[in-house]
């Protein structure tokens, strides 16, 4: 990515700063129709990869070149297109009205730019799955045996691909124009707000002096910060360079304090209550509320990071690590009395869980860090800082009173002319907060925008290879391809979608990867009895997990980065300190109690069962519980592990004795009597 400077730097800032703006606006006062709203998102996003990505890596870093200037031009002339002839475009009758030539034209130059696009930014694998969807339409009868497909003309690819709302402007862009966009906006304020070094100081306050405490601190802050960020490779960069040097200072290897980080970070993507743009996505896929998404992802999240955490824990007792010393960290009551940093967060899972859109929860939420940030200042005057409180208390009135005076928090989106009257009043107000300024405004708005080309130009891609699915029905061949071959064994057909997920998540952000996963696996569980649910939740949770998958686990290559091990051991490592990531899904496809769609009983007993696993195949990787344990303990724990998984209560009740049993004998048994 460049680093640009100058005149050119000061203008993308504003160009990026004032497409967070529209995105804004549109959230509070309603979006265009879903493929306006599309064609304006990619639009304005295209344009940066021509400008802040150089067309190969020894390009350009610090300047624009007049060739990627001339391309970003480029980018904005289907999007001039569509909306002077929306109308026109949205009346046409889909495979009967022909398309022009001008048409055809600005198809095959969308088409061209969005996958240069994806191979500067995103990377080159998901450039070549879209030119290979598109050869499929062209070329697909000339394929022999089972996935031969009808070939179709340039017109009708294009129109498939440019002109309807089944390729590039499908549901997955939609999501990155609507939810994914004004969240990443959020975590800019948050950022800004500094409750994201607020997470840290949590961290580092209450795990910080335990055995292996820098450790525990990566396991925590990845899973606070990442809940929001929704980036595993975000997340290394962004609580690893803190962590990966102080794991190794107090006597962790390279390569595992590489892996813990990068497990953890690898984690964020399934932890709620934001869980990056794949969950939305989910959401969009399968018609249900967000909320329904967070609640059956909750459960599995918090098994994943507990076993990592005893793991972390057990290597710090097994090794002998201490933790840091007390006066290195922030004081625990220091950190206490700042809980109400947590407010935003808070109040975007209360906002979600109590029904309203995931937009407005997120707008909901921007306003709580504003306010937050009134008792949060930078500065050490009194004065400044004691009229911060006054406007911030008369905030939080304010914002209290939206909802107790019927109608109140909906009079600015029911008229725009309120909105210059609020304009003002929010101007006049973040003059004097102490703690983000206008320009620390402006600067959350450029911090979230920024990160959204990613997200977009993935999204747009793997619309491409949808608009395929539909044209083709080549998904169709899979389908009957992957049951023919499983036939009446569904364990062998789970087996089949999750290497099919982790494949096409090597080298591919989870966004991506969970489009095509969905797209390709998900139809394949739900006809083979599977519900929806925990079909995409399956596919979602191997498309996360391949970040830390070697050979191409991109987690592990951004802490190898830092840490200075090789990445393939770390990956391996992150693999075992992240087993139950693998083996989970394959429990909830058969316990709805794991996903919380269960009876209360059921979910109960599925909370036991994932206590039970955590603690056994914890005990089971490490070889250690009070003290190390021989071989033949650690197959029981590994039996008693894959057990408990199951729904049958008496197997999970067995497993918990075998588990008590183990603990015990590590307890009670002398190591050299064991012959440990």
């Amino acid at each position: 990515m460049r680093k640009l400077d100058g005149f050119a730097k000061k203008a993308v800032y504003v160009y990026i700063t004032l497409i967070g703006v529209f995105h804004i606006y549109t959230s509070v006062f309603g979006n265009f129709e879903a493929y306006l709203q599309r064609s304006l998102h990619l639009t304005m996003i295209l344009p940066l990869a021509f400008l802040l990505w150089p067309a190969w890596r020894k390009g350009p870093s610090n300047r624009i070149p007049w060739y990627d200037m001339g391309l970003a031009a480029l980018c904005f002339v289907p999007g001039v297109y569509i909306v002077k002839n929306y109308w026109a475009i949205t009346t046409r009758i889909v495979q009967v009205d022909a398309l022009t030539s001008v048409q055809v034209v600005l198809g095959i130059l969308l088409v061209v730019l969005l996958l240069e696009a994806a191979r500067r930014v995103v990377g080159l694998p998901i450039t070549i799955i879209g030119l290979v969807a598109i050869l499929y339409m062209l070329f697909g009868q000339h394929i022999k045996g089972l996935f031969q497909g009808i070939s179709f003309t340039l017109a009708e690819v294009i129109e498939q691909s440019f002109l309807t709302d089944e390729g590039i402007f499908s549901s997955p862009l939609g999501v990155s124009a609507t939810f994914v966009m004004v969240f990443l906006i959020f975590g800019g304020f948050l950022e800004k707000t500094g409750v994201g070094e607020y997470f840290m100081n949590i961290a580092q306050a209450f795990t910080g002096t335990q055995p292996g405490g820098p450790a525990l601190i990566a396991v925590t802050s990845s899973c606070l910060f990442g809940s929001i960020s929704g980036s595993a490779v975000a997340n290394v960069y962004g609580t690893g360079t803190f962590t990966i040097p102080l794991m190794k200072k107090i006597g962790y290897p390279a390569y595992f304090a590489g892996a813990v980080e990068a497990v953890a970070s690898t984690g964020g993507q399934i932890m709620p209550p934001v869980m990056g743009a794949g969950a939305f996505l989910m959401a969009s896929f399968l018609g249900l509320p967000y909320k329904t998404i967070m609640i059956a992802a909750l459960l599995p999240a918090l098994m994943y990071y507990g076993a990592v955490f005893l793991m972390v824990r057990l290597a710090a007792h097994k090794n002998n690590l201490k933790g840091m010393a007390a006066e290195d960290l922030p004081a625990k009551g220091d950190v206490v009395k700042k809980m109400y940093m947590l407010t935003p967060l808070v109040g975007v899972v209360y906002f979600l869980l109590s029904g309203a859109t995931p937009m407005k929860a997120a707008i909901l939420g921007v306003l709580l860090a504003w306010v937050t940030a009134f008792f949060n200042p930078k500065t050490k005057d009194a004065k400044k800082c004691r009229i911060s409180y006054i406007i911030g208390t008369g905030a939080i009135v304010a914002f209290l009173a939206s909802f107790i005076l019927p109608g109140a928090g909906e009079a600015m989106v029911r008229s725009k002319w309120a909105l210059f009257p609020f304009l003002g009043i929010f101007l006049a107000a973040t003059h004097f907060n102490a703690g983000m300024g206008i320009k620390d405004v402006f600067d959350a708005i450029h911090q979230g925008a920024k990160d959204i080309p990613l997200i977009a130009i993935a999204c747009a891609t793997a619309g491409i290879v949808l608009g395929a699915v539909a044209l083709t029905g080549v998904g169709g061949k899979l389908v009957g391809f992957v049951l023919s071959f499983a036939k009446d064994a569904p364990p062998l057909g789970l087996l089949l979608i999750m290497l099919i997920s982790i494949f096409l998540g090597m080298g591919l952000p989870t966004t991506g990867a969970y489009i095509l996963g969905a797209a390709l696996g998900a139809p394949i569980l739900v006809r083979m009895g599977f519900s929806p649910l925990a079909s995409h939740m399956f596919v979602f949770y191997y498309a996360v997990i391949s970040n830390i998958t070697p050979p191409v686990a991109l987690a592990a290559f951004a802490a190898a980065s830092i840490s200075g091990a090789n990445p393939n051991k770390i990956g391996f490592q992150a693999m075992k300190l992240g087993f139950l990531a693998f083996i989970v899904p394959f429990a909830f496809c058969y316990d709805p109690g794991l996903l919380m769609q269960g009876s209360l009983g059921a979910n109960l007993w599925a909370v036991v069962s994932g206590i039970v696993a955590i603690f056994s195949f914890g005990y089971f990787w490490m070889g250690y519980i009070t003290r190390h344990i021989p071989w033949w303990i650690r197959g029981l724990l590994l039996c008693a592990g894959a057990v408990t998984l199951s729904p049958n209560k008496f197997l999970v009740l067995g497993s918990l004795v075998v588990l008590a049993g183990c603990y015990a004998y590590s307890k009670l048994v002398p190591a050299k009597t064991a012959g440990a």
